[in-house]
């Protein structure tokens, strides 16, 4: 979440278990929580946040899509495992499997993760990663 110069990760907990409304609000309140309020004279209000607002994580979700970002290298950041950025959604050529036609547009996301891989094997991130893709390209499968 972007405050002025800085950008903040809040954690959203239990996202496992929680549906899709309840996240949002959660994300909606964290993002109220850094909006950036002025005094009378116009001078930034700096504001206190709580220690866990941004600690003990497991993943961090980066959307750099709003900016026209395509894709980025993600840095994990402790305690946290594994770190995901998302571009932009933008439309793409690509090679059709028709036969009859050379390309085809697509809508299309650059999703990069890093892992640290004292943490998280791998081949378990690829996996996560492959599940991630299907989601994203069958979204009603996250409301079964």
């Amino acid at each position: 979440v972007g405050n002025g110069d800085a950008l903040y990760t809040p954690v959203i907990a239990d996202v496992g278990s929680r549906g899709v409304k309840a996240l949002s609000e959660d994300l909606k309140a964290a993002v109220k929580t850094l909006e950036e309020e002025v005094d009378d004279e116009g001078n930034p209000i700096v504001k206190e946040l709580s220690p866990n607002f941004s600690k003990m994580g497991t993943l961090t979700v980066m959307n750099l899509g709003m900016y026209g970002i395509k894709s980025c290298a993600p840095i994990v950041t402790e305690p946290q495992a594994a770190a995901l950025a998302l571009g932009v959604i933008e439309n793409r050529i690509v090679p059709s499997e028709k036969e009859d036609e050379l390309y085809k547009e697509s809508i299309m996301m650059t999703a990069t993760m890093s892992l640290d891989h004292r943490v998280v094997d791998g081949a378990v991130g690829a996996q996560w990663l492959a599940a991630f893709k299907s989601h994203v390209e069958n979204p009603t499968t996250l409301l079964l």
